[in-house]
């Protein structure tokens, strides 16, 4: 099974959806994003795809993003995101708080745990589990989401082509 996993989008609509095309074109089942999403034009695109959001920082506006969510079927995670897919335990989180990325990383619960908020493409391992992040779709040379076999534990960073011009008005 492989899973696409997205990171600060920013309001950045053609752009999300670009990578949103490309990753479902290469195979991903399922979408992580790991927050700062902003507006609900941008949850809006994950419509008949199976989502998963956490917020970030910039996520101001929680109750129509939350109308958002539930309008296409998304699913919103409060904490951190968990899931188990393909036998893999799953989380994903925004990684603003201070500490809870570390927690997380540290507590061995974890097969593949994602993150954001630094804007920078990244991974490593700690005991067992795979640390990732994505990168993001704003404000990032180049601007990256990853792509993830959850059962060979390969991680593809895909690079998205600039688009957009800004935020839809």
């Amino acid at each position: 099974m492989k899973i696409g996993v997205l990171s600060d989008t920013h309001d950045r609509v053609e752009i999300t959806t670009e990578a949103i095309r490309l990753l479902t074109e290469q195979g991903a089942e399922t979408l992580l994003h790991c927050g700062d999403i902003e507006t609900p034009d941008i949850v809006r695109l994950f419509k008949g795809i199976d989502s998963h959001f956490v917020f970030g920082n910039w996520d101001g506006r929680v109750s129509s993003l939350l109308d958002a969510m539930s309008e296409v079927g998304a699913t919103h995670h409060n904490d951190h995101g968990h899931l188990n897919l393909a036998g893999k335990e799953i989380a994903w989180v925004h990684s603003h708080r201070r500490g809870q990325l570390r927690d997380l990383e540290q507590s061995g619960k974890f097969d593949f745990l994602f993150y954001g908020h630094t804007h920078v493409a990244e991974s490593h391992r700690t005991g067992k589990t795979l640390v990732a992040n994505p990168g993001a779709l704003f404000r990032a040379k180049p601007r990256t989401c990853l792509l993830v076999d959850l059962e060979s534990g390969e991680l593809r960073t895909i690079v998205v082509p600039v688009l957009d011009s800004g935020p839809r008005v």
